[in-house]
């Protein structure tokens, strides 16, 4: 069996919990209405949206920083 972190032919979605601000929440619920989508589907495909729209800048130098966007200063 795989580990999650190894890449092979088919990656599955993951599971996160996030907590966004309750104006957020209901936009996100309206706009997955109006859509006929589930939430957790109008999250998914915003969020993926954005990160294709703002790839990653070359100057981070490890997968930390760019996953939290902080530099750490040794």
């Amino acid at each position: 069996m795989r580990s999650q972190s190894t890449p092979g032919p088919f990656l599955r979605p993951v599971r996160v919990t996030i907590t966004i601000p309750y104006n957020a929440y209901q936009s996100l619920i309206e706009r997955s209405n109006q859509q006929g989508r589930s939430l957790s589907n109008l999250a998914a495909y915003l969020l993926e949206t954005s990160l294709q729209a703002f790839p990653p800048h070359d100057h981070y130098q490890n997968r930390s920083e760019a996953m939290d966007g902080f530099q750490r200063h040794s």
